[in-house]
């Protein structure tokens, strides 16, 4: 017989206030993030530590004053520089609408 066991993730955050966004990130951790597509397929490859990573901006990006659109570049292994590897974007409608254009996000790395 398997004993259950029981798992509880808290993630306390200030609000970094409308159009804005920062990662928890850190050095140590060496979060690894990448994309690739196979078989017209798009994959996120990650590490358990840049899973965190994005589980945390997720809850952010749900939880925050962000309006339609509002999106997050993620950079391969969030690190700011190298390219980018994947956009989030908040759509509230029925269908996934194009990035706006003229819309300005900051997003950051904490630091």
């Amino acid at each position: 017989m398997k004993a259950n066991m029981s798992r509880q993730f808290t993630y306390e955050y200030e609000d970094d206030g409308k159009n804005r966004i920062t990662f928890d990130y850190s050095p140590e951790a060496d979060e690894k993030l990448d994309t690739l597509v196979e078989n017209n397929v798009p994959i996120l490859s990650l590490n358990r530590p840049a899973m965190i990573t994005l589980a945390k901006t997720l809850i952010k990006m749900a939880q925050g004053p962000y309006d339609n659109g509002f999106h997050v570049h993620l950079r391969k292994d969030l690190n700011a520089d190298l390219p980018d590897r994947l956009i989030l974007m908040l759509h509230e409608g029925e269908k996934a609408e194009p990035i706006p254009k003229n819309r300005p996000v900051v997003a950051s790395n904490g630091q």
